[in-house]
């Protein structure tokens, strides 16, 4: 043997290939990119979350003030009310007349500041709306048919207006309404007392 292949030693074996492995800079960028659009939907997520939460409170927010609203129209519908004279102590059909068309003005702005309260406007709402005006209907009728009474035609009758089915309206209004508009309901379903 010679110098050269003694220091060479043994012959090595060759090395079987080894498989193509993915660097491990290409691992880190699939790793990473995973991570990332995780992270986005986790946030996204809880925007979503978070946002759905908020509606909900604004929802409640929102229904609690035009309780609040609705509550204040009514006590300020009675207090314009008291102000005046109910048409029962009118004296004649003219001055009764008169005095249901005075209330019916006092209505006016109450019926105006609920259809400003809840902008929604759910079928509910606007069928309770709609009892107020059908009972300010009714009450117009009345005092028209007062005018003719007092022109020597025939006698005037409150007649209380019904709802889609069958329900009077002013049922439906003391079963709708809050406990503020209960005096009111009560003096102006009965214009003819």
């Amino acid at each position: 043997m010679t110098e050269e292949s003694a220091e060479a030693g043994p012959e090595k074996a060759p090395q079987p290939e080894k498989a193509p492995q993915p660097s491990r800079r290409r691992l880190l960028i699939v790793v990473g990119t995973v991570l990332a659009v995780l992270v986005v939907a986790v946030c996204v997520g809880g925007i979503a979350f978070v946002n759905a939460i908020n509606g909900v409170a604004e929802r409640i927010d929102e229904s609690e003030r035009g309780a609040e609203r609705t509550d204040a129209a009514c006590l300020e519908l009675e207090r314009r009310l008291n102000r005046l004279s109910p048409p029962g102590a009118a004296a004649d059909s003219r001055q009764r007349a008169a005095a249901v068309r005075a209330e019916n003005a006092a209505i006016r702005p109450f019926v105006t500041e609920l259809e400003q309260i809840r902008e929604d406007r759910d079928a509910h709402w606007r069928d309770w709306i709609e009892s107020w005006r059908q009972l300010v209907d009714a009450r117009i009728t009345y005092a028209d048919a007062l005018d003719r009474e007092a022109g020597g035609g025939e006698p005037a009758f409150f007649v209380a207006p019904q709802g889609r089915h069958g329900t009077p309206v002013v049922e439906r209004l003391t079963d709708d309404s809050p406990e503020s508009c209960g005096g009111a309901i009560r003096r102006l379903a009965g214009p003819d007392l």
